[in-house]
């Protein structure tokens, strides 16, 4: 019978699980430990004193995801950014690299033609999808390369 506990509240309260079926949870306290099992308490001193007594696997604890702010719109910036907006008329995703800057980047990969020939651009400058011909955004720099072939 082995016991899983999943931390709910890390170091302070885990739910107790076997074959994926919750059977009870796990307390930190000013005294110690308590473990409730099937309406049975028991308390323990420590930690390791429970995991040694009561053979209980703990799973590690996770960390709770961030927003990604190094996309915009699901186009990453490989940078932080801020000011993120859709640029309906353009069709392109934009951001500036600070809060108070006003200069505009447009978010993702893009293939820019500029004098007679095309290059692959990550997160250019809006002015220069304003001046030259472009085709994007894209989601990877391969997509990218694909679509100048």
């Amino acid at each position: 019978m082995t016991l899983v506990a999943k931390p709910i509240i890390d170091k302070q309260f885990w739910i107790l699980k076997q074959d994926n079926q919750k059977v009870g949870n796990i307390q930190a306290g000013p005294e110690g430990y308590q473990v409730t099992l099937r309406n049975e308490v028991i308390s323990y001193k420590t930690l390791p004193a429970l995991k040694r007594r009561a053979r209980i696997e703990f799973e590690p604890a996770t960390a709770p995801s961030k927003p990604a702010n190094d996309q915009v719109h699901g186009f990453d910036t490989g940078c932080r950014a801020h000011n993120g907006m859709w640029n309906v008329q353009m069709r392109v995703p934009l951001f500036t690299k600070q809060a108070k800057s006003k200069s505009w980047f447009a978010a993702g990969w893009y293939v820019v033609k500029q004098h007679r020939s095309w290059r692959v651009v990550r997160n250019p400058k809006l002015i220069l999808l304003q001046r030259y011909q472009y085709q994007g955004p894209f989601q990877t720099k391969e997509l990218a390369n694909e679509s100048v072939s």
